[in-house]
């Protein structure tokens, strides 16, 4: 079986598949779609992401919409200090650049806890989920049977990646039994499989499975945007165009310019008592306007209605302190002439509506013009959106109307499930996506002879057997380079002292086409390890460093010359990431195995 878990910032899921079921029909593919909000208004295809977990014992309590309810409960008897509770901390991977196993994340109290832990027990939450969906199907299945994959946006930083792998693995899934996938690219796959009349937009006679067809894939999820664009060479032959870009402007932008305006009408304090003090209150708040958000059509000069649910509640705030009922705190604001209260239900202009998009659509577009410009001699004329921001009729008016000559195509059905699906399809067929484009470029640090004409004499190393320049960037893969998938680079290291132990092998990167130091401005080091040297002897001894490019992870193979031995690491990503968040250098692992042995062992550096 081949299992997906598709980890959302504000959303996740997962879907899965058997061998057989794969080999008679590919879109035979098994999800949860019927996740429960315990309200009679929200059945979801995926689950909140949030997670909640008892301090005492730090062990988890509900992930998803129980965690939702349970956490509502226990704010409703005061007892919220007992408890973390976690809601789309997604995006830290995205926004900070501090990651690592020990970093901690502040839940919604602001009390930290390892971020890993918190990671880790929802990917596992959602594992066992999984589990006991394909077991009420009578199937039972051993852990070397199963094939995990997990979905990473394309424009994440090497560490990040790393580290949901790592995430994963102590959620007790086998490092060996885990594939990552990036999200675009498994979304892309699906929609490969999809026939013409399961696609809102497309036209008889067109496919993006057809031959020599160029597409941009644009994954509008809950927290970021991620964009590449594909190219269909032939069958089971996909190619990357550009490398992939994006940015934070996602779905919760929305729910941030709404919750913004809601403030301006009531004030800070109301929100804040509202948000910590009537946790149940401000929950249905929250989803009523995800409903709006996901139904609401392209505005027009008619009224919105939107249902205050927690109308009692927020009445009541404003009388405390404001000392006024909330119909006459909107009567008395700037928004009196476009808003109205009727009973529990608000009515608003469409225009006020559509002003609560318009950054998340404006951020949309400009991040689909940057990855336009990479690829300016192609002449792309159909976009895929997937990701369940897609569903939103005003997103797909603002891109189409920004880009008149386009056609889009959304999968009629499921697009917020795409991502999922795919990434079972790549886990069945990894070698789907033939290329990628290389998104920075890689080098090593070296220290050649000085040469008083191109080196900085601050660099200099006086020796014996002459002077030599420290800290040197040479490379040996350049940025925007497309690359067939596992395509290797072999470089040559050896020792350069009697009796070496080790080869120090460290790997930098940058997005500059250059480097001419390893401490230049935008050169980081993206990871380093040491080759051991059996049996050290007085003669030079060689290490041939095999860099594996075009996967979704970098792999590097150091093979000693003369016995055999190979010293194997994997990092996060084999293609950088496309964004101004840089990553430092990725948590990595050393695979140690001896060539007549069948034995390895694992050191995490």
């Amino acid at each position: 079986m081949v299992a997906a878990i598709d980890f959302g910032t504000t959303y996740s899921g997962y879907a899965y598949s058997m061998k057989g079921e794969y080999e008679r029909d590919k879109l035979n593919i098994h999800a949860n779609t019927a996740w429960n909000s315990g309200t009679s208004t929200v059945m979801s295809l995926k689950a909140p992401t949030c997670i909640l977990l008892r301090k005492e014992t730090k062990d988890l309590v509900a992930f998803g919409y129980d965690a939702e309810n349970e956490y509502a409960d226990i704010a409703s008897r005061g007892r919220v200090d007992d408890y973390y509770y976690f809601e789309r901390f997604k995006m830290v991977l995205y926004t900070r650049e501090d990651i690592s196993r020990e970093m901690e994340i502040d839940d919604i109290r602001g009390a930290s806890f390892p971020a890993i832990d918190v990671f880790a027990a929802s990917i596992g939450a959602l594992r066992e989920h999984l589990m006991g969906h394909v077991e009420r199907q009578g199937l039972n299945l051993q852990p070397d049977e199963i094939k995990w994959v997990l979905t990473v946006p394309a424009m994440w930083t090497d560490k990040a990646k790393e580290f949901m792998r790592e995430s994963a693995e102590k959620a007790g899934i086998r490092r060996d039994r885990l594939m990552i996938a990036l999200e675009p690219e498994a979304a892309s796959i699906y929609c490969q499989h999809l026939p013409s009349d399961k696609m809102t937009g497309a036209i008889e006679g067109f496919s993006v499975a057809d031959d020599d067809t160029k597409y941009l894939v644009v994954d509008i999820g809950g927290g970021t945007v991620d964009i590449t664009a594909h190219h269909k060479v032939c069958q089971d032959n996909l190619q990357e165009l550009c490398s992939a870009s994006g940015g934070a402007c996602g779905g919760t932008t929305v729910d941030k310019e709404f919750l913004n305006f809601l403030e301006n009408i009531v004030g800070e304090r109301v929100m804040e008592s509202l948000a910590n003090d009537n946790s149940a209150s401000y929950l249905d708040l929250v989803r009523e306007f995800e409903i709006l958000k996901r139904s609401i059509s392209v505005p027009t000069k008619k009224k919105i209605n939107f249902t205050i649910k927690p109308f009692a509640d927020l009445n009541g705030l404003c009388l405390r302190f404001l000392e006024k009922e909330f119909k006459d705190v909107i009567d008395d604001s700037e928004y009196r002439d476009k808003i109205s209260l009727v009973g529990d239900k608000m009515r608003m202009d469409g225009d006020l509506i559509k002003s609560h998009f318009d950054t998340a659509c404006s951020h949309i577009v400009q991040e689909i013009r940057k990855v336009l410009q990479k690829i300016p001699t192609t002449n792309l004329k159909t976009f895929l959106l997937v990701g369940g921001f897609s569903e939103c009729l005003i997103v797909q008016d603002a891109i189409q109307q920004a880009f008149p000559d386009v056609r889009i195509l959304i999968p009629r059905e499921d697009p917020g499930l795409a991502v999922a699906k795919g990434a079972v399809l790549f886990g069945h067929k990894p070698d789907f996506i033939t290329s990628r484009i290389t998104r920075c470029t890689y080098g090593r640090r070296i220290r050649p002879l000085f040469d008083e004409s191109k080196h900085d004499p601050s660099k200099r190393v006086y020796g014996e057997t002459g002077d030599r320049c420290r800290d040197v960037f040479e490379t040996f893969m350049q940025k925007n380079k497309r690359v067939p998938v596992n395509e290797i680079v072999t470089v040559e290291y050896h020792t350069v002292m009697s009796s070496q132990g080790s080869v120090s092998v460290a790997i930098y990167y940058t997005f500059k086409d250059n480097a001419s130091y390893v401490d230049d401005n935008g050169c980081k080091k993206l990871g380093e390890f040491r080759v051991p040297i059996p049996s050290p002897s007085a003669e030079r001894r060689h290490v041939d460093v095999q860099f594996k490019f075009g996967g979704t992870e970098l792999e590097v193979i150091a093979t000693e010359r003369q016995t055999g031995e190979r010293t194997q690491l994997r990092t996060g990503s084999s293609t950088g990431s496309d964004t101004t968040h840089e990553p430092e250098a990725t948590s990595q692992y050393l695979k140690i195995s001896d060539k007549n042995e069948n034995t390895s062992f694992i050191m995490y550096i």
